[in-house]
């Protein structure tokens, strides 16, 4: 079964016993590819219109999040020291390579520094990392990767590109916990094309 952004009754009744809480009306099921994994490309008929399957990025599909079993906490306490960052990244004249956003992932009522990075020139790979009292507490490398705002501050989501060429993205969910943060779910999306 494939789904945008939706989690089954036994997932959410498996991860809410587990102190996760998360809303199972989150998107709406599609009725596809009922059996086996989701891969990508993921094909449906076209109906006729197989030229438009060219088009990158105009329809995804998602499958459904898996909770992650015996995952661990990632605790991170490294020194951000800003000019020795600052030397990895890729910059084009006066540019500083990289930009800050803030809010707040350990539900403590304070924000924290969200910074992005490019290495390289064009969309990959790029460092997502979060700064907390001058200190890394989490980072991550790897294509396209973004961390977004969690719901309710309760922590975050990763965002990576896996293949550009079939628009597949892994979403990794974080939660706050012994002063780190758990990953308690992951999707895969990517887009669909036409056969």
């Amino acid at each position: 079964m494939v789904v945008v952004w939706y989690v089954n009754n036994r997932s959410f009744k498996e991860g809410f016993d587990k102190g996760f809480l998360i809303n199972d009306k989150c998107g709406e099921m599609l009725e596809n590819n009922k059996k086996g994994k989701f891969t990508c490309p993921y094909e449906v008929d076209g109906h006729g219109y197989k030229d438009y399957s060219r088009l990158a990025n105009e329809i995804s599909v998602s499958w459904e999040p898996e909770f992650i079993e015996n995952a661990e906490v990632i605790n991170l306490d490294k020194p951000f020291i800003q000019a020795e960052f600052e030397k990895e990244l890729y910059k084009i004249g006066d540019e500083k390579g990289w930009e800050e956003r803030n809010f707040d992932v350990d539900d403590d009522g304070e924000d924290e520094r969200i910074i992005s990075a490019d290495v390289a020139m064009n969309h990959t790979p790029n460092i997502a990392m979060i700064v907390k009292d001058g200190k890394i507490i989490f980072r991550a490398d790897g294509a396209n990767v973004w961390i977004g705002q969690g719901y309710e501050n309760k922590g975050f989501t990763l965002y990576e590109t896996i293949d550009w060429n079939t628009g597949e993205t892994e979403f990794t969910r974080y939660i706050p916990k012994d002063g780190g943060f758990l990953p308690i779910w992951i999707q895969r999306s990517c887009w669909v094309t036409f056969k």
